[in-house]
């Protein structure tokens, strides 16, 4: 799956915009006809306030959580998180990770910098839709050009006067080359 056809499927079909009435059947149905591949775990998993506040309080299920190719570098993992007593997704998490890792030349140099771009420029893309959609962010700490050595993690959030909310961030440690995306979306 090239990369524009995931950005079709989050930002121009909008499925975020209809996260009100987005039933997780219809997710099921949606994610088969992009021939994603079903990656639903069998136990629970929780998704952190931090990234979801679940004000309301829903109870959630064990998200419906698939896989597709982003680009030739990217693995994209989306989770549905939905409510127990009405099936309604409550939080769409996207999570954006190297789909290969050749462990021969992963430390060389020039491999962490071609990652460390690829990685950054997925940001950047999806910051640039994120603000198109939903206008300049209403939070925005970005660590790795302070942080030396250590974790950093990079926050975009994003609020609509609609109650829709978009949380992107980047982890990452320039010390062992780890780096990871994701974009919550959901409603409050």
């Amino acid at each position: 799956m090239a990369s524009c056809a995931t950005n079709k499927f989050t930002f121009q079909k909008k499925m975020f915009n209809r996260l009100s009435e987005l039933d997780i059947k219809t997710v099921i149905e949606e994610e088969k006809e992009r021939n994603s591949k079903d990656i639903t775990p069998v136990h629970l998993i929780g998704i952190d306030e931090g990234i979801y506040p679940n004000k309301n309080r829903y109870i959630l299920a064990t998200p419906r959580t698939y896989e597709n190719k982003d680009k030739s570098s990217f693995k994209l993992e989306t989770q549905y998180f939905y409510g127990v007593n009405d099936s309604l997704v409550k939080v769409i998490l996207y999570q954006w990770d190297l789909a290969y890792k050749n462990d021969v030349d992963f430390f060389e140099d020039e491999t962490y910098t071609r990652m460390f771009n690829e990685f950054q420029s997925k940001f950047d893309d999806l910051a640039i839709k994120l603000t198109k959609e939903f206008g300049q962010p209403v939070l925005k700490n970005l660590e790795q050009n302070t942080i030396i050595g250590d974790t950093f993690r990079d926050d975009l959030k994003f609020q609509r006067i609609d109650g829709l909310h978009a949380y992107l961030f980047m982890f990452g440690n320039n010390s062992n080359g780890y780096r990871q995306i994701r974009l919550a979306i959901y409603k409050e």
